[in-house]
């Protein structure tokens, strides 16, 4: 696919990259594909990545963190409750289909870190961040009591990012359907975090996370 004018070198390369390791994951993925993708010479592309492990880790990196910011970070950044926000998007990501590569981050990331024992640390590093973030903006929903006041959200984070990431795992070995299935099980985890003010808004709508997915996701 031969990218527009309108993006940048850089962004064509990382959309191409993306687009050549979920098709041949890290060992299978060609330099020379990847700039006929984008529609660049492999000068350009080496002008800004000096070689495939570079280009690699910078495509999952940056793919990864605006999927998490996308998903789980922005949703909470906003006055109001944050937990339908964050239901909705999931939703939409699932329906999409943009979950289901044909190799998805986490098969990537340990792609990857199997041949550079460097990228693994990166990449621990990176995401150790991003459930940083997300715990910081739970805590934050908490304080304004849209999560409950007993809820760890440091371990809320982590669990939440973990199990999205093995949802998509479980994806490379078994039925789309499954997706659905465990993305309706976070979704419901995700309801179970709702706070006084949050439940009472539900209440008051006559509305609940499972009511919300079962009426407009389509999921299950």
């Amino acid at each position: 696919m031969t990218r527009g004018p309108g993006r940048t070198t850089y962004a064509r390369l990382i959309e191409a990259a993306w687009e050549e390791l979920r098709e041949h994951g890290f060992k299978g993925a060609r330099l020379d594909r990847i700039a006929a993708r984008a529609g660049v010479t492999k000068g350009a592309l080496y002008h800004h990545f000096p070689d495939k492990r570079s280009l690699a880790l910078t495509t999952l990196v940056e793919t990864m963190g605006r999927e998490i910011d996308e998903l789980w970070i922005q949703p909470l950044a906003f006055e109001g409750d944050p937990l339908p926000r964050i239901t909705a998007g999931l939703i939409r990501y699932i329906a999409t289909g943009a979950a289901c590569a044909h190799r998805s981050l986490p098969g990537l990331i340990a792609d990857l870190a199997a041949h550079d024992p460097a990228a693994h640390l990166l990449m621990s590093e990176r995401l150790a961040h991003w459930r940083k973030r997300l715990g910081a903006a739970l805590t934050r929903a908490r304080h304004a009591g849209f999560v409950h006041a007993d809820i760890d959200c440091e371990a809320a984070a982590v669990f939440i990012l973990s199990a999205w990431e093995g949802c998509r795992e479980t994806v490379r070995y078994a039925h789309f359907s499954t997706l659905s299935s465990c993305g309706q099980e976070l979704l419901r985890y995700i309801g179970a975090l709702r706070g006084p003010l949050d439940a009472l808004a539900s209440a008051l709508s006559g509305s609940s996370p499972a009511h919300f997915i079962d009426t407009h996701s389509g999921i299950g």
